[in-house]
């Protein structure tokens, strides 16, 4: 009886191994499958996305005008430029209203493009975009605009895979059309002129999305050098699909390692499957009773891994990931009862202060206390998530301007309420707020994200406690500056910031005691730009050390041709302390061999709020190399005796505003006696800036002042000019002091 029973129990085995062998291999099956779907799928939204990106570019009545009458500086600037180095387009087309190439470029080599280089592969989208009722099977996007003239036009954009120049890519074909409500001259009918724009889904892209969905190491096998071979992979545990274009064309193949469930699920379930040689009959029953656990144990694990990567670990808010993934579908709800949705951006002010002063455990808990208190103001089948750091969002489907602008207020009440944390500790914040309204603002959800973001940047520069609407002009100049910005860091590389000299004359007005060195930039697009504009945007970039020591050398090396009068420059609050302007100076003083107690150095104020001791150590620093060092601006900050006490100026430069008065009724000129008498009191070289008339002068001079500047004597003018003004001075020319 032994041995059929063990033959019994061996084949129950081996039945019930085989049924696992099968099930498995068609849990295989069934992944790879899935995963093949979602890539595909994938793939084709990242080409919807990115027609929906270039929607703002391409709905723009700048755009419009300009490619219409082609403009190609223009197309190369924006299109070439903009889209190509901050959105990251790999190449660039403009075909005009017959479909004739006008326009093409490489923003990697900066080089122009032939469009008949494709071959007529994009033929296909291009009469998708100029007819898209004829070619719904591509899926056009198609956005409804409203003209001045109360007429209606159609914006049409459509994307899909391709493989160009031997590498697999997003191509999207879009037209050209003005703003609403822009008045413009579009003629009926007239075929809009289309711009064509390629990215390529290389390795970042395609490391990104195997990330996204937990495929490891997967690479494109094709043409392009950079990549990898699929036998890289391991070929025996390697899964691959083939990216097609719409019409079913071979763009490549994806490879990655092909994950397999039923590894993991067969070495779970082999200690029940020895058990059934003993138990044959029982094994079957508590076999099925195990795998439907485990399966819905796995299920489980599953969701509550999808839900962790979804939701902030500090507030348990939603983070940014869910938060793009549900705002789409709430959008969707509005679109479908034609209803509103607010979006709204608030972000606590100078957070960092509070994480410097308390540490980041109190840094944490006022997190966690304003998700607690945002989330008390939410409307009905409202949102609040933490994308990052101290940033609140709250999508609020059925709100309109002004219900937006009333919540976002509440918000930033709400946070300016003390905290009252664990231990007593007391924090006092202040927040800013923007928004924008979909779909007035936007129909995309990053689109509005993106703009409630600018209304949010409006605020915060306002320093106001109260939200700000996003509106049209915001765009425009998120743009301006991004133009500028890239502007200006050419005009760096390229060394084009140019140096002018403004005469410092002694009390009489008649001899020349100095220069003071003056960054000037005008843009062969943009013409010429104030310093009040591009100075703050160089610290802000960063570009700032660069443009801070071309000044200092270009002054240095004219100032040799100038040998009996002192050079002034200015150092702004970012190089001193982002930078090490002692050591600047230094080397540029050696390069030049100008003689150091001619350099002037000139702060403002501002040095001295922003960390007053690395401004001590750094001015103390530029005094031991024999510089002398001047207080800029005198009057317009946070004037203090106590700066002049503690800092050894060399040198007291009084504001313009304050020369104004010079010379008029007795009454309007105390203040200015005051600072002339304070700097005598104090033994520095006394300086007014903004001299415009004799009158001024003459007061000056009889007041004490040592030396005058301003448009009476001369406008800022080049190096040759300068030394043509010293020369018509020159027998009256006075020893520096």
């Amino acid at each position: 009886m032994t041995f059929p029973i063990v033959a019994l129990a061996v084949a129950s085995l081996a039945v019930v191994m085989a049924s696992l062998l099968i099930g498995a291999r068609e849990a295989d099956n069934i992944a790879l499958l899935r995963q093949r779907e979602t890539i595909q799928h994938a793939i084709a939204q990242h080409g919807h996305s990115l027609a929906r990106e270039l929607r703002p570019q391409t709905i723009w009545t700048d755009a419009f005008e300009r490619t219409k009458v082609r403009d190609t500086a223009w197309m190369q600037n924006f299109y070439g430029s903009y889209l190509g180095r901050l959105l990251g387009y790999d190449r660039l087309y403009v075909l005009d209203e017959k479909d004739a190439p006008i326009f093409g470029y490489d923003p990697e080599t900066q080089a122009s493009l032939n469009f008949a280089d494709l071959g007529g592969q994009l033929d296909d989208l291009v009469r998708a975009a100029r007819a898209p009722q004829q070619m719904a099977e591509y899926n056009p996007i198609v956005t409804k605009i409203t003209l001045n003239n109360g007429k209606f036009a159609e914006h049409v954009a459509v994307a899909d895979t391709r493989n160009i120049a031997g590498r697999p890519s997003t191509v999207v074909v879009s037209t050209v059309m003005p703003d609403k409500g822009r008045a413009v001259e579009m003629r009926d009918g007239e075929p809009p002129v289309l711009l064509v724009a390629v990215e390529n889904l290389d390795k970042i892209f395609t490391a990104e999305l195997g990330k996204a969905f937990g495929y490891e190491k997967m690479q494109w096998e094709g043409a392009s050098a950079d990549v990898m071979p699929a036998a890289a992979l391991g070929v025996e545990n390697t899964t691959s699909q083939d990216i097609l274009t719409r019409d079913g064309t071979t763009v490549g193949k994806l490879h990655w390692l092909n994950k397999r469930p039923s590894a993991e699920f067969i070495q779970r379930v082999i200690p029940g499957l020895l058990l059934a040689l003993v138990m044959i009959s029982l094994l079957t029953y508590l076999l099925i009773s195990w795998g439907r656990r485990h399966a819905h144990t796995l299920l489980q694990s599953e969701e509550h891994a999808k839900l962790a990567a979804r939701t902030d670990s500090l507030t348990q808010l939603p983070n940014r990931m869910a938060l793009r993934e549900r705002l789409p579908r709430m959008l969707r709800h509005t679109q479908n009862d034609r209803s509103t949705l607010a979006v709204l951006e608030i972000d606590i002010n100078q957070f960092k202060a509070i994480n410097d002063a308390f540490g980041s455990a109190i840094g944490d808990a006022v997190l966690i206390a304003t998700s607690h208190r945002l989330s008390k103001l939410l409307p009905d089948k409202s949102l609040i998530a933490r994308p990052d750091g101290a940033t609140f969002v709250i999508i609020a489907p059925g709100l309109g301007p002004d219900q937006a602008l009333e919540l976002a207020n509440d918000a930033i009440a709400a946070i300016a309420e003390p905290y009252i944390l664990e231990g007593g500790t007391r924090v006092f914040a202040t927040a800013s707020a923007g928004y924008a309204i979909g779909p007035t603002d936007g129909r995309g959800g990053d689109e509005l994200l993106r703009r409630a973001n600018l209304a949010l940047d409006k605020s915060k520069q306002a320093g106001v406690e109260r939200a700000i609407a996003f509106t049209p002009e915001m765009d425009a100049e998120a743009t301006y500056r991004h133009m500028l910005e890239m502007a200006l860091r050419d005009a760096v590389a390229d060394g084009t910031i140019s140096v002018l000299y403004q005469p410092l004359m002694d009390a009489s007005g008649l001899n020349v005691l100095g220069v003071e060195a003056l960054a000037r930039w005008s843009d062969p697009t943009l013409g010429p730009v104030s310093p009040e504009i591009f100075i703050p945007l160089a610290e802000e970039t960063g570009v700032i050390q660069e443009i801070g020591k071309h000044v200092l050398r270009s002054a240095l090396q004219d100032g040799k041709m100038w040998p009996h009068i002192n050079i002034a420059v200015n150092v702004s609050a970012s190089q001193i302390h982002h930078g090490d302007v002692v050591e600047v100076v230094r080397e540029v003083l050696n390069e030049t061999q100008f003689p150091a107690q001619r350099l002037e150095i000139e702060l403002t104020e501002s040095v001295l709020l922003a960390d007053e001791k690395r401004a001590n150590e750094q001015m103390r620093g530029l005094q031991n190399l024999g510089v002398k060092v001047a207080l800029d601006d005198f009057g317009t900050g946070y004037s203090s005796l106590s700066y002049l006490r503690r800092f050894g100026f060399d040198k007291l430069k009084i504001d313009r505003s304050f020369i104004e008065s010079a010379g008029a009724p007795q009454d309007s000129t105390v203040i200015l006696a005051s600072i002339i008498k304070l700097g005598h009191d104090l033994d520095l070289t006394i300086t007014a800036e903004g001299v415009e008339t004799e009158q001024q002068r003459r007061w000056l001079q009889h007041s004490g002042c040592h030396q005058l500047q301003g448009y009476l004597f001369s406008r800022p003018i080049s190096a040759d000019e300068m030394t043509a003004f010293l020369a018509d001075h020159a027998p009256k020319n006075a020893v520096a002091s």
